[in-house]
């Protein structure tokens, strides 16, 4: 008996047998991880590095600023109309209160005229500080978490 490997047919050379395929290495490829072909232990992660994972997020577009979401959009065009409104309810507002004033000149002897506007302003101010002290409830419920 030859110590020598059994050849894997009669043409086999043996010298063949003495260079393997592959270059050998130490490590088990069923026990260790395959390594990364760079070296990485120089570079530090910084916050700008990592990404975000929430799923609301949304890649910023080429300007520079984030794309508003619709319900952002929709948002934003309630606030929009109820300025617009607020805005001509404020002028509507002070030309019923001259109009009014006006009217009462108008209307009213000269005699009762301070009267009536006496009476009509008291009445505008009631309607003010009314409508300013719901306000201020419901932005103090709504700081407080509570609802009225």
């Amino acid at each position: 008996m030859t110590d020598e490997p059994p050849a894997d047919g009669p043409d086999s050379d043996p010298a063949d047998d003495r260079m393997p395929a592959e270059p050998a290495t130490d490590r088990d490829p069923t026990r260790d991880p395959p390594q990364p072909m760079t070296d990485d232990t120089d570079r530090t992660t910084t916050d700008s590095d990592r990404t975000e994972t929430s799923d609301d997020w949304e890649p910023a577009d080429s300007s520079g600023f984030d794309r508003p979401s619709t319900d952002d959009l929709r948002g934003l065009l309630d606030r929009v109309g109820l300025a617009a409104l607020s805005l001509l309810a404020v002028v509507a507002g002070w030309g019923f209160y001259t109009q009014s004033g006006s009217a009462i000149r108008t209307w009213f002897d000269p005699a009762y005229q301070s009267v009536a506007l006496a009476v009509f302003n008291l009445a505008v101010l009631l309607v003010a500080l009314a409508g300013v002290t719901h306000q201020l409830r419901r932005i103090r419920a709504t700081e407080s978490g509570g609802s009225e």
